[in-house]
């Protein structure tokens, strides 16, 4: 497919991105998810049609007539049916993708052929600003981009932002961030292999035993995993990195209640996760008598503010004796189950 043809699909999926349903947000993924050259145009258009500074010079540079045409056979838009573009919407597309293809000879723009997705640079373990949180209480940082970064309870993010990125590692617990746009310099989160790249959002991150859950509030977020295709994820929906197989959920970002709340919705979560983000809140720790056990599933509602009460609650649910052993609570398998 021709760099004209991939530009001219990417602009039509920018242009209408806030108004895809589930489906098609999922053909949208599956699109992304063919090729880097894909990544890259939509990434490209995406900025191009949220900016209105661009938009105004490409509209007084040249006539629709004078720019070099496209191809005669236009490949089918992958979308639904159910919603079939307006013919003027649809021409602003195909205009902004003509635009797209002639702009290097009508006005010198680089945002538009900038790689959309540099690699973040490698930054030594001891480099950057670590910023805490203490255990029972969350904080709020402001970085010196403009993102703002919530911290749920005995977490840390190490922030090391260079000339054109801005690398940050979640080194423990679990973070919310809403990242000022800067299209030069993008915005990633590292998490042990992981990285999530910022495409525009508002994103949380939350190290779990043995998976990294990420939840995208706002905009979309590039999930780059050692042995993995990248994959896409947008507003409204999540994921849990490092399980198998690798599923994109839904949720709703106005009811979330992750960062805010006091309480902890479980939803046939699991034990081990449950209990990492209670520990969270707990000055003595939590822990399981078998490792084994932290598979089980547990729906409910519990407060974090109460951690020691809320593990005696999670252990009649699921048939487990809490138990104070050292300096730990241990939730062991009651006799006889």
């Amino acid at each position: 497919m021709s760099d004209v043809q991939t530009l001219e699909i990417a602009a039509d999926w920018a242009d209408r991105i806030d108004e895809l349903d589930a489906i098609e947000r999922r053909v949208l993924i599956a699109w992304l998810n063919e090729s880097e050259a894909n990544l890259r145009a939509f990434t490209r258009m995406h900025e191009l049609l949220r900016d209105p500074a661009l938009l105004a010079v490409l509209e007084a540079a040249k006539p629709l007539s004078v720019l070099p045409p496209l191809p005669d056979a236009v490949p089918q838009r992958r979308r639904s049916d159910r919603h079939p573009r307006p013919a003027l919407q649809r021409a602003r597309g195909m205009r902004i993708a003509a635009a797209a293809a002639g702009l290097a000879a009508v006005v010198a723009v680089p945002l538009l052929w900038r790689e959309a997705l540099p690699p973040a640079p490698k930054v030594a373990a001891v480099a950057g600003v670590l910023h805490t949180s203490p255990v029972g209480m969350r904080a709020q940082v402001r970085l010196g981009d403009g993102s703002q970064v919530t911290l749920d309870a005995a977490s840390a993010v190490r922030v090391a932002f260079a000339a054109h990125a801005r690398p940050v590692t979640l080194e423990r617990g679990a973070a919310r961030f809403d990242v000022a746009h800067d299209a030069s310099r993008p915005f990633s989160v590292q998490s042990g292999q992981v990285r999530f790249t910022a495409l525009g959002t508002n994103f949380s991150v939350d190290q779990l035993p043995g998976a990294v859950e990420l939840h995208v509030y706002r905009g979309r977020v590039r999930v780059d995993e050692p042995g993995r295709s990248p994959i896409v994820v947008t507003g409204g929906e999540w994921v849990s990195v490092g399980a198998q197989p690798l599923r994109v959920q839904r949720f709703d970002p106005k009811t979330s209640g992750a960062f805010d709340s006091v309480w902890l919705s479980a939803d046939g979560m699991r034990l081990d996760a449950a209990l990492g983000r209670i520990g969270r809140h707990s000055a003595v720790p939590i822990r399981l008598a078998d490792p084994a056990l932290g598979a089980t599933r547990l729906s409910g509602r519990f407060r974090l503010d109460t951690p020691e009460q809320s593990t005696v609650l999670i252990g009649a649910l699921v048939g487990m004796t809490p138990q104070r052993r050292g300096d730990a609570i241990v939730l062991a398998r009651a006799k006889g189950r």
